[in-house]
């Protein structure tokens, strides 16, 4: 995990938004039901008028496969679940902490002093991110690091805008960059 320093402050804890989880979970949910929706339709148009004797077993064979689907769905809102819970970034007075979860047993954890941030961007795209408040948000940094994102974080104007207001606290001092003690 992370450890925050002596003295140091969360001023932003940035999250994804509650949108992907719902997008995410409305979309498991329509998966869940196809299984009884083509057994539905199956039945009344193609089977229409015609009489066939499905017999118990299938009845039992089919429920039995449709409960091993439901816990397949399930398990996927969990690990839905999980990487949209555990991806967070934490703006300090000192840094930023990126955490990313990448499936239920990996996880990536990036420190970033302000001094190596170049540039903050974020991207809202379409109605319902205008709407709804949120966007991707990209840091890019000196060095020979990759840019860090957080996709559909909550409200990414704040969290860039602290940002950059911490990285202009920023100055040059002896030939090093140090921050501004407050």
């Amino acid at each position: 995990m992370f450890k925050i320093e002596p003295k140091e402050k969360i001023i932003l804890e940035v999250r994804k938004h509650w949108f992907v989880i719902f997008i995410d979970g409305f979309l498991l949910f329509v998966i869940a039901l196809a299984p009884l929706l083509v057994f539905y339709f199956a039945d009344k148009f193609f089977l229409a008028g015609k009489e066939i004797n499905i017999g118990g077993e299938f009845i039992y064979l089919f429920s039995f496969a449709y409960f091993l689907w439901l816990l397949a769905m399930w398990v996927a809102f969990f690990i839905s679940w999980t990487e949209f819970y555990l991806d967070v970034w934490y703006i300090t007075d000192k840094r930023i902490i990126a955490i990313d979860q990448k499936g239920l047993f990996r996880r990536e954890v990036i420190d970033l002093r302000y001094e190596k941030v170049q540039d903050a961007t974020i991207e809202i795209r379409g109605i319902i991110s205008t709407l709804l408040t949120f966007g991707d948000i990209q840091i890019q940094t000196a060095g020979i690091h990759r840019d860090i994102i957080l996709k559909n974080a909550k409200n990414p104007g704040k969290a860039k805008e602290i940002i950059l207001s911490r990285h202009s606290n920023v100055f040059e001092k002896d030939g090093h960059m140090e921050p501004i003690t407050e």
